[in-house]
């Protein structure tokens, strides 16, 4: 990856992200989810779009997520076991910057949280679906 944003970015290794992705189901994934009827093992952002998580979606998602204040926050991808922590306290960052993180269809689902797991983007595969982006508060 090449770090055109002039940002603080730690590249993950896979322990990393298994647990980070684990976290993010912990807090984000509504306990007694029937994952027959859902299923979030194959996209963790079903919990969204098959509206068993209240969120934002569309662009109502993309403005929550440019105004949420940003701090470190932790990408990582559904396909793969790649993700980074990003430093992003020295500007701001965009949907625009996303860009840089989603190089191929393996990356385009991508979700990025706070340190804290307070809040999400994803942002899906979907393109031209009513399926994301997807913005929620913990």
């Amino acid at each position: 990856m090449d770090n055109n944003l002039k940002l603080k970015v730690l590249e993950l290794n896979s322990d990393e992200v298994s647990k980070i992705k684990e976290t993010w189901e912990n807090f984000f994934v509504p306990v007694g989810i029937d994952r027959e009827k859902i299923p979030i093992d194959n996209m963790l952002w079903h919990i969204f779009s098959y509206k068993v998580k209240e969120c934002e979606e569309g662009e109502q998602a993309i403005n929550a997520f440019e105004d949420v204040i940003k701090d470190s926050c932790y990408i990582f991808y559904q396909r793969i076991d790649t993700g980074y922590m990003i430093d992003i306290n020295s500007r701001a960052f965009t949907i625009d910057d996303l860009s840089q993180f989603i190089t191929d269809f393996v990356t385009k689902d991508i979700y990025i949280t706070d340190k804290g797991f307070n809040w999400t983007y994803v942002q899906t595969h979907e393109d031209g679906w009513p399926l994301g982006p997807y913005f929620c508060n913990r």
